[in-house]
């Protein structure tokens, strides 16, 4: 699985985390429902009641349960470490709730709603 991760995907020279490059994934790119790019790969079940059946996952998902070794439940979240939704450098995913996803989106200033701007805004209108 890491071989066919590394060969879909690019260094990239434009964002970091700690000194080292994001992997930008090159395959299936899908939207989310807030127009944030997320990678796909194709994923052939191994057990289970679907074995044998092949299944779109969320690349970043894939490289934290397969390259890592973390057991991930339908509760983890992965967090890009980043904060760049293409990547998937192991080393910029780990696996945590969803508030601390919040948290982390909250203490770097990206956090916003429809009726408030993220941080980072207001700080640049003062």
């Amino acid at each position: 699985m890491r071989e066919r991760i590394i060969a879909n995907s690019a260094e990239s020279d434009r964002s970091s985390y700690n000194g080292v490059p994001c992997r930008v994934w090159l395959g299936r790119v899908k939207m989310n429902r807030s127009g944030t790019p997320y990678g796909y790969i194709s994923v052939r079940r191994k057990s289970g009641a679907r074995k044998g059946q092949v299944l779109a996952e969320l690349v970043h998902r894939v490289v934290v349960r397969d390259v890592k070794g973390r057991r991930l439940t339908r509760g983890v979240n992965v967090l890009h470490l980043c904060n760049y939704s293409l990547c998937c450098e192991e080393s910029h995913l780990v696996g945590g709730s969803q508030r601390a996803n919040v948290r982390q989106c909250v203490e770097e200033g990206r956090h916003g709603n429809r009726y408030r701007a993220p941080v980072r805004d207001m700080q640049r209108a003062a």
